[in-house]
């Protein structure tokens, strides 16, 4: 009785073929979707967004400065000295940061971690950050 309700399951799924034999092909298949699937959830559940807060200091002589790039979501907010100064939004493609914040476009590169970025290109009073590198300075 138990071997004819199996038998019955695997012709359902046709996971015997006219002769009685196991077919191959559809277990390949399925085990090929299965592997699809958990590939996609995987790709889907990794996050999209930077987190926390990125750091760059300033030394010119006397004078020292921290910006600090806040990310929340696509929002950024930039800080100087620990006070609000603007805000804006981002997207990422790959390992590019790209930022409008206020008015003025800038591009970064993220490091493979995304512990850190340089920007490489700015517009406008911004420019003035090219080739600084902002570190994570909060670990979440």
């Amino acid at each position: 009785m138990i071997i004819k309700k199996r038998n019955k399951i695997m012709d359902a799924l046709k996971i015997k073929n006219a002769n009685g034999e196991i077919n191959k092909n559809v277990i390949i298949g399925s085990g090929a979707v299965l592997i699809v699937i958990i590939g996609l959830f995987i790709f889907f559940s990794l996050p999209k967004h930077l987190t926390g807060e990125y750091s760059h200091k300033t030394n010119l002589l006397l004078f020292s400065s921290t910006d600090t790039l806040k990310f929340d979501g696509d929002k950024v907010i930039e800080y100087t000295d620990g006070k609000k100064a603007q805000s804006g939004t981002y997207t990422i493609s790959g390992s590019e940061l790209k930022m409008t914040i206020a008015k003025y476009n800038m591009t970064a590169k993220l490091s493979d971690d995304k512990q850190s970025f340089v920007v490489e290109s700015a517009d406008g009073l911004a420019s003035l950050t090219e080739g600084f590198k902002y570190t994570k300075t909060d670990k979440q």
